[in-house]
């Protein structure tokens, strides 16, 4: 364990031993199953805000800034914990010994079952804004593929020679055109992409012919162009 991991662990350790001796020392009048119950409070209370201090909110190496969809409900429903549970501990101290102990859990059970429902809601607003990052990065990553795929194409194009005009012409107006294709989260959008691929990498795959069948190479390219055009005319659901 390095330093970066101890000191902060110390620092806690420390806080947490100077919140029970004051209550030690300064809720002597207390019973001792109210001290307990307040020791405890004021513990979840402490590691709460520990935690928020001492752990990033939000860490930059996370593309997906999951943490940032929850970091509005963590904190409503951490602050609203903390002002109710040290609210009602002040009110409960200042009506000793007129509310029982049964009262007192129940009151602090309840607050704290409202802070792991809170707590939950912001696991779950941070699961949902990383899937939404992962589909987003994938309808990205399909038109990327499409370039990717195209590029490569021409690149070898370029290298051929006696390649006729047309099949160099076509291949330059689709590379210029994929340029103008936004990513899409419709279904029809993802198969035509992955047909599109498909297809380009026929094109490719007619180049390792000897000699070249530019008929061949022609009809796939225009497949291409087929599907590219079918693929512009949709946008994102």
């Amino acid at each position: 364990m390095n330093a970066k991991k101890i000191v902060p662990f110390l620092l806690f350790l420390f806080g947490e031993a100077l919140i029970i001796v004051c209550f030690l020392h300064f809720g002597r009048k207390l019973p001792n199953d109210v001290l307990t119950l307040n020791i405890v409070v004021s513990s979840i209370i402490y590691a709460l805000y520990f935690i928020d201090i001492i752990i990033p909110w939000v860490n930059f190496k996370d593309k997906s800034q999951k943490t940032i969809g929850s970091i509005g409900l963590r904190w409503f429903f951490t602050f609203l914990y903390m002002l109710l549970a040290i609210g009602a501990m002040r009110f409960f101290y200042t009506k000793e010994p007129d509310i029982h102990i049964t009262t007192q859990l129940l009151v602090h059970g309840t607050l704290l079952f409202l802070l792991t429902l809170g707590l939950f809601m912001a696991v779950s607003a941070s699961g949902k804004v990383q899937e939404i990052f992962i589909a987003e990065k994938q309808n990205r990553d399909r038109i990327e593929e499409m370039k990717k795929t195209t590029k490569e194409v021409q690149l070898k194009l370029d290298k051929l020679k006696n390649i006729p005009v047309d099949i160099i012409t076509k291949m330059s107006e689709i590379q210029e055109n994929l340029r103008y294709i936004s990513p899409s989260d419709n279904s029809s959008a993802i198969e035509l992409e992955m047909n599109f691929i498909t297809q380009m990498e026929a094109v490719n795959n007619c180049l390792f012919d000897s000699p070249l069948n530019f008929e061949r190479i022609l009809e796939n390219i225009k497949n291409c162009e087929r599907t590219y055009k079918e693929r512009k005319q949709i946008f994102s659901n």
